[in-house]
């Protein structure tokens, strides 16, 4: 008995001549076969080749993966960055158009002096400032108007007064003294508490408990210092989306001016907080 092959397959195969198949045809009529062939080979992989070329594109893609997403996410941030920075600035702007003058609500366009500590008590924490009948840091005379007036001109979905973080306006921040704390775990609570003495605003339980915030329309949070309204306040740029981190996508800003001048938005540079791995508000705004 014989095998059953379709004459194709001889004509689809380019290793068989017209002889070849005209001989085997002639085979078959010969004796009564329906048809003979040859058994057809196709070049194609072992499984072995295939598996090994899986894992090199494995390989390749753990090791450029990660590095185009952190990129893509830097890059995101940036222009959130740019957006948060361009909406606040327009609306305190805003503000000085709508009472007509500049509001006495600003620090110096750059460090002029401040009050030191005279004395410090066993925790760390300064118990006795220096005094001076002028406000060395600049003017905060119109600070409660400022804040109102701000608070109409921005799109505020909620506020808090304080305990934002349990109020639900503000992520988990790290405070400037668990930063330091996480820089060198060898400091003390008192070493940590006189190092950031005069920045107490942003230690991590003041921040969740004692600061007001306001979470804006398209996401954006607002933190003050609780140091005279808005001379002093921090903008997480894509509020709770994460990575809620200093530097990464939280910033410390201040209004600015001089005696007559215009408001405008700068990087506060009486307290700065960058966590490991972060940009500073100056580097942010120079790229």
């Amino acid at each position: 008995m014989g095998f059953r092959y379709k004459i194709t397959d001889f004509i689809m195969h380019p290793a068989i001549s017209a002889d070849d198949m005209h001989d085997s045809l002639q085979w078959s009529k010969d004796t009564g076969h329906t048809a003979a062939c040859v058994r057809i080979y196709r070049p194609a992989f072992t499984l072995a080749e295939v598996l090994i070329t899986l894992g090199i594109i494995g390989m390749v893609a753990a090791l450029t993966i990660p590095a185009l997403i952190a990129n893509y996410q830097k890059t995101v941030l940036k222009n959130q960055f740019k957006h948060a920075y361009s909406l606040v600035s327009q609306a305190i702007r805003q503000v000085e158009v709508n009472n007509g003058y500049p509001l006495g609500c600003y620090v110096w366009p750059e460090f002029r002096g401040g009050h030191g500590c005279l004395e410090y008590g066993d925790d760390g924490n300064c118990t006795k400032w220096e005094t001076s009948a002028t406000d060395p840091y600049g003017d905060s005379s119109d600070c409660d108007i400022f804040q109102s007036e701000f608070e109409k001109t921005v799109k505020i979905i909620k506020i808090c007064e304080d305990h934002a973080f349990e109020q639900g306006c503000i992520p988990e921040y790290n405070g400037i003294d668990t930063i330091k704390k996480a820089e060198d775990d060898s400091l003390s609570d008192a070493d940590i508490n006189s190092a950031t003495t005069g920045q107490s605003w942003w230690r991590k339980s003041q921040i969740a408990n004692n600061r007001k915030a306001y979470v804006l329309s398209d996401g954006i949070i607002l933190l003050m210092s609780g140091w005279s309204g808005m001379r002093i306040f921090a903008i997480d740029v894509n509020g709770k989306r994460g990575p809620n981190k200093w530097g990464y996508d939280i910033f410390a800003f201040s209004v600015s001016s001089d005696v007559g001048g215009s408001l405008n938005l700068i990087p506060c540079y009486l307290t700065g907080l960058v966590e490991k791995g972060g940009k500073s508000t100056k580097q942010m705004l120079s790229e």
